[in-house]
């Protein structure tokens, strides 16, 4: 069984078809299906760096440094 695959955009209600010479003569099943439609996804990509800068509180940069450490020591003290 010879197969034919073809994708075309539907215009005015029709297609056009054009089979090859060892179809001519032949009983052919023609079946339809749409194709589903692909989201286009936005190419370009958006850093999240940064994004909070605007909550910042420069006054405490200091204590970042050993921020994780000491909620580590707060929630679980010094086992």
């Amino acid at each position: 069984m010879e197969a034919i695959r073809e994708i075309q955009t539907v215009k005015d209600g029709q297609i056009q078809l054009h089979l090859p010479k060892q179809f001519w003569k032949q009983q052919v099943e023609i079946i339809i299906l749409t194709v589903p439609q692909k989201k286009i996804i936005n190419s370009k990509k958006i850093s999240l760096r940064g994004c909070l800068h605007h909550y910042a509180n420069p006054s405490v940069n200091f204590r970042e440094e050993d921020a994780w450490h000491n909620v580590v020591k707060e929630k679980y003290g010094n086992h």
